[in-house]
């Protein structure tokens, strides 16, 4: 009887995280199509560029 509760319980846990990773990876996808606030500029200088 044990181990039908704990397999029961950790097939509900594993359920209910299954969700909510469903759930921020739709939020996280959505978000990903913006724009970021300041873009990068490159550190890695061109070729035969004398660096500081």
């Amino acid at each position: 009887m044990t181990v039908k509760c704990s397999l029961s319980l950790l097939l509900r846990i594993a359920f209910w995280l299954w969700v909510v990773a469903l759930l921020i990876g739709v939020a996280l996808g959505s978000a990903a199509g913006t724009a970021p606030a300041n873009p990068v500029s490159p550190v890695v200088a061109t070729h035969g560029k004398e660096v500081d």
